[in-house]
């Protein structure tokens, strides 16, 4: 286990996803990122940022749309596991902060040099065991937030030493989300009222910000 220590840098920032400003073609906000200088990214949410865990989750992954053609046609020509024809908003970022697309977590053989993708489609905010007692069913994976910063944690333990962690750290994106919305769909698909669903919205916003917290504490990062 890696003890924490304070790593306090400008550059390390712990983002509560806001995108709207890569849906126009920006080259300052491409020349912003890379004066960033970031060595490392690490996204967590759903389907907007999967780049590969759901379709190697078993037992349904290999099973699902994202699996196949026409996903994955248009940019990579073959089916990555994104839920897209071309590419995610993670990799523009990736791709403007000059660094490769992110290896997802659950591929044995990624390359996690340079950051880590945990994101996995249909991922909930709240743990699968929350929405139960709420008679909301995952149809897809148990993968939900709090599973992917269990991730983390054992990525992070395999640094020897803390200095190791710290100089990952110092120059390290953390992306959280978008995630939250599949909580809501699979509440509709119970057949959940509206009023059910708004009920909702504290608890899963909660979640997130517990999680934001929970994996970032203060004695490793300065938030920004």
């Amino acid at each position: 286990m890696v003890s924490t220590q304070l790593v306090s840098s400008p550059l390390l920032l712990t983002l509560a996803y806001s995108f709207l400003f890569l849906l126009q073609p920006n080259p300052s906000i491409a020349r912003s990122l890379k004066k960033c200088n970031f060595l490392k990214i690490y996204q967590f949410g759903d389907s907007i940022s999967d780049t590969g865990n759901l379709i190697r989750q078993k037992p349904i992954g290999a099973a699902t749309v994202y699996a196949r053609l026409p996903y994955g046609e248009t940019f990579f020509k073959h089916p990555t596991g994104r839920c897209s024809n071309g590419r995610l908003m993670i990799d523009f970022i990736a791709h403007a902060s000059g660094l490769p697309f992110l290896s997802p977590y659950e591929k044995k053989d990624g390359d996690f040099k340079q950051g880590v993708n945990f994101a996995v489609a249909g991922a909930t905010a709240l743990p699968t065991e929350v929405l139960a007692k709420m008679n909301i069913a995952n149809p897809d994976t148990n993968s939900s937030l709090k599973v992917q910063l269990d991730w983390l944690s054992g990525y992070f333990n395999t640094c020897i030493k803390a200095r190791d962690c710290s100089e990952k750290l110092k120059t390290s994106l953390f992306i959280v989300g978008e995630i939250g919305g599949d909580d809501y769909n699979y509440a509709f698909l119970e057949r959940k009222t509206i009023e059910e669903v708004i009920s909702m919205v504290p608890e899963v916003v909660g979640a997130i910000i517990t999680a934001v917290k929970a994996s970032f504490p203060r004695s490793w990062i300065k938030l920004s």
